[in-house]
């Protein structure tokens, strides 16, 4: 009787000692799982600290080289616009009236434009403009419906004689 109450003694502190360390594992896992839960946490936004910054570097590098081509374009046209005038100038009373009209509406066309592009770099001087991957999107949509724009504006240009006069 005696060895079996001590065989159970021995038992039960044996169990109760397992028990105890597998408890204090758990614990030191759980730790353990939370620092690196805070650590991926920080990781994730530094990353995300980085990709914006390389978003916004990205975005204005594509902005900068896109306004000073667009300034270029607009320039030249106004430069067209006024060849245009001179060449009106010598047209006969009638093809003058017509194609002053037409010149005008273009005219305030490229003025819309230099507006836009105007407003748009105003918007990224004083840092209105939030750089994320939908940033990139947008940008991207301004330049192709600027470049559009500008390209009508061209071809209208160039055809406005060609409609008007034999």
């Amino acid at each position: 009787m005696k060895k079996n109450i001590l065989s159970l003694t021995v038992i039960v502190f044996m169990a109760g000692a397992v028990l105890t360390s597998c408890g204090q594992s758990s614990k030191q896992d759980a730790k353990s799982v939370k620092e690196d839960v805070k650590e991926l946490n920080n990781d994730l936004k530094q990353g995300a600290k980085d990709t914006s910054e390389e978003i916004k570097t990205s975005v204005t590098s594509d902005w900068q080289k896109f306004k000073t081509s667009s300034e270029t374009a607009i320039e030249n046209t106004e430069h067209k616009i006024k060849e245009l005038r001179e060449k009106i100038a010598v047209a006969n009373k009638k093809e003058k009236e017509k194609l002053t009209k037409e010149l005008d509406k273009l005219e305030q066309k490229n003025k819309e434009l230099k507006e836009k592009l105007a407003k748009r770099a105003k918007a990224f001087e004083d840092g209105v403009i939030s750089f994320n991957a939908a940033t990139v999107a947008s940008e991207l949509k301004f330049e192709r419906e600027f470049n559009h724009d500008m390209s009508e504006l061209g071809t209208a240009l160039k055809d406005l004689f060609k409609n008007n006069v034999d």
